[in-house]
């Protein structure tokens, strides 16, 4: 009797850590599709490309540039954190989306001359689908 009973505890262990293993495959499994879902946002490199393409077209002055980096990098930190919901909830993820992109464009207009912001709405994608670094802040 005792070593039934045994073999059925050694019975019973086995599979509990059999299942235990499998369930931290799943959880890891899971972590990797939810990563892999949402690629990595780097907002120091992309904000580095985007002042690249709006320094020269643009003309900014030493005075602007530093003005026009913290909007472009306030945009990007606010598009991090509006990002997980891409997934979830694709009709809140584009309308906080929009108003993060009008507010973008309304600080600009504030803080550049007439002739640049016609400069910066003619930079401005259209949509998503443009390959831009403009496109990756805005969309």
């Amino acid at each position: 009797m005792k070593k039934k009973l045994l073999i059925l505890v050694v019975f019973l262990g086995t599979i509990s850590f059999t299942n235990a293993q499998s369930i931290g495959d799943v959880t890891k499994a899971a972590s990797k599709a939810s990563t892999a879902a949402v690629p990595g946002f780097d907002v120091a490199s992309l904000a580095n490309q985007v002042m690249g393409v709006l320094s020269p077209k643009l003309k900014l002055t030493d005075a602007q540039k530093p003005i026009v980096n913290s909007l472009v990098n306030e945009t990007l930190n606010k598009k991090k954190n509006i990002l997980p919901t891409m997934a979830t909830d694709k009709a809140g993820y584009t309308s906080k989306m929009t108003t993060t992109r009008e507010s973008f464009i309304s600080k600009m207009k504030k803080n550049i001359s007439p002739t640049q912001f016609d400069a910066l709405t003619s930079l401005l994608p259209k949509s998503a689908s443009a390959v831009t670094p403009l496109a990756k802040m805005l969309y």
